[in-house]
C-alpha cells in the first residue's frame, strides 16, 4: 500500500512497498541547475533519507523502493523538499550553497504502517 493524500501531503505506507509520488512545479521557470532536496527525517530530526531531483523539466518523481523503509519501524516520520536556485557543490558532490526554498506547509508526515507478519 502507498498512498498520498494530496490536501495534506501525507504519505502513508507499509514498511517495505514500493511507491512513487509525483510531483509538478509551476508558476517558476526553473534552469538546468537547478535542483529539488527531498529529504526524510524521523522525530528527532535524523535524516534517514536524501535524494536530489532536477527541476527544470517541471516534474520528477520520488520513488520509494522497498529498502528506503524495509528496516524503518511503525511511526511517523516527516519529509520535506528544498527548491535550491543555483547549487555549489562540494567535493563530495554535496549541495553546500544555494538560494532556497522549503515547500510551504512543510515538514509533511510520512507514516509508515506495520507489515503483517513482521517479527
Amino acid at each position: 500500500m502507498f498512498a498520498v493524500d494530496d490536501a495534506t501531503k501525507k504519505i502513508t505506507m507499509h514498511g517495505g512497498d514500493t511507491g512513487v509520488m509525483h510531483v509538478t512545479v509551476t508558476g517558476y521557470g526553473f534552469e538546468e541547475n537547478d535542483r529539488c532536496l527531498f529529504t526524510v527525517k524521523d522525530r528527532a530530526g535524523t535524516e534517514i533519507m536524501r535524494r536530489l531531483y532536477e527541476v527544470a523539466s517541471g516534474g520528477f518523481d520520488v520513488e520509494f523502493s522497498n529498502s528506503d523503509t524495509d528496516d524503518l519501524p511503525a511511526g511517523t516520520y516527516y519529509w520535506d523538499m528544498r527548491f535550491i536556485i543555483g547549487p555549489e557543490y562540494d567535493q563530495q558532490e554535496q549541495i553546500y550553497d544555494g538560494d532556497g526554498v522549503s515547500t510551504p506547509g512543510s515538514p509533511f508526515e510520512l507514516v509508515i504502517l506495520s507489515t503483517v507478519g513482521r517479527v
